[in-house]
């Protein structure tokens, strides 16, 4: 059996083939994003100024004190019901003491004619300064009796 093993061994050719490594000056350079060296997008050969940062003041309309909700489940949430409409005014905060300067000259909002209370079997609470849509069937007997109070004293 050894003998066998010898006669194969010999056989093969002991050569293999010798590769040259690639050098450096064969690759390009890229850079990290691998654009290849363009650092600037341009349309048309020009590139677009920055845009300006907005900052945005929201007005949300009241229509409650704030009050301790309770759901059906028996948790409960401190906030007072909105409407579904609100005041949204963009101002330009590229200088910060201006845009804070804006947003306090802003003028007030004002509740529209008709605030909508019911939209979709929902009302909207406002929590933490967010606002949260909560379905009326999530909230208990006694918080329904007081949307549907409250909805009936609205204009129609």
């Amino acid at each position: 059996m050894k003998t066998i093993l010898l006669v194969l061994a010999t056989a093969l050719p002991l050569g293999a083939q010798v590769v040259n490594p690639a050098t450096g000056k064969k690759f390009e350079t890229r850079t990290i994003n691998g654009s290849g060296g363009n650092n600037g997008v341009s349309i048309n050969g020009s590139t677009a100024p920055p845009a300006t940062p907005k900052a945005r003041l929201v007005s949300y309309f009241s229509l409650s004190d704030t009050r301790q909700w309770k759901s059906s489940d028996g948790r409960s949430l401190l906030g007072s019901i909105i409407a579904f409409e609100e005041s949204v005014i963009e101002i330009d905060a590229a200088n910060p003491a201006a845009a804070k300067e804006a947003a306090q000259k802003a003028p007030p909002a004002k509740l529209p004619e008709k605030p909508t209370l019911i939209r979709d079997g929902k009302v909207r609470l406002l929590v933490n300064n967010k606002p949260y849509e909560v379905a009326l069937d999530q909230l208990s007997e006694e918080d329904r009796k007081f949307v549907a109070d409250l909805n009936a004293k609205l204009p129609k």
